[in-house]
């Protein structure tokens, strides 16, 4: 279906005077009719997909105390999976997990590592196309790639990001949100085998700066 805008370019090429010249202005005629359309069609394709995501673009701060009133919730299962889900930390402050400080005793199979998100302070959010590039503290990064990329599943509209993957411990899916206060609520659901899901939630606030007197 053509817009109206598409519509009158169409009109305005087809009953122009210059429609019926000789036959090689004809074409040259027609050959920028049909550029001047691929671009409008270009331009009404391109302008939806690069506001996505932009409304969770920005640095932000974790936010101890509202992140401990939505830390954790989780289904007690047989009890299997829930030591290996947590055994990679080492103590919480106001629920939150954060990360050992003393080395872990060699084994012949590791833990899996938490996700950077649920041990981070500081995070910025970097929307660029078709990916989305998130720093945390300032040091660690990681490229959220849209579609299937390497057995991860991204996906993104304007106040959400959600990303899937599967390792051979357990599921994970992570989600960033914009809440309804402005702030950024970030969740990570965790299903290990043989042991109900948990989710950890994180709350960080925008952080803005303020201009030098």
């Amino acid at each position: 279906m053509h817009t109206p805008l598409i519509k009158k370019t169409m009109n305005t090429c087809y009953y122009s005077p210059l429609f019926y010249p000789r036959r090689n202005s004809l074409q040259r005629l027609q050959a920028l009719c049909f550029s001047a359309l691929l671009a409008i069609t270009a331009l009404a394709v391109s302008v939806p997909a690069a506001a996505d995501a932009r409304v969770l673009a920005g640095k932000w701060a974790l936010n101890l105390e509202e992140s401990d009133k939505v830390s954790i919730s989780y289904d007690e299962g047989s009890g299997a999976g829930r030591s290996k889900v947590l055994q990679n930390i080492s103590m919480t402050v106001m629920g939150l997990p954060l990360p050992s400080r003393t080395r872990t005793p060699s084994q012949s199979r590791m833990a899996p590592k938490n996700p950077t998100v649920l041990v981070s302070n500081l995070m910025q959010i970097e929307p660029a196309g078709e990916q989305i590039r998130v720093t945390y503290d300032e040091e660690k990064k990681e490229v959220l790639r849209k579609g299937h990329y390497r057995g991860r599943d991204t996906s993104w509209s304007k106040k959400k990001i959600r990303q899937r993957y599967k390792t051979p411990d357990r599921k994970v899916t992570k989600t960033w949100t914009m809440r309804s206060d402005g702030r950024l609520l970030v969740e990570v659901k965790i299903n290990p085998p043989k042991d109900k899901s948990r989710t950890y939630r994180r709350v960080f606030d925008r952080v803005t700066t303020t201009p030098a007197d």
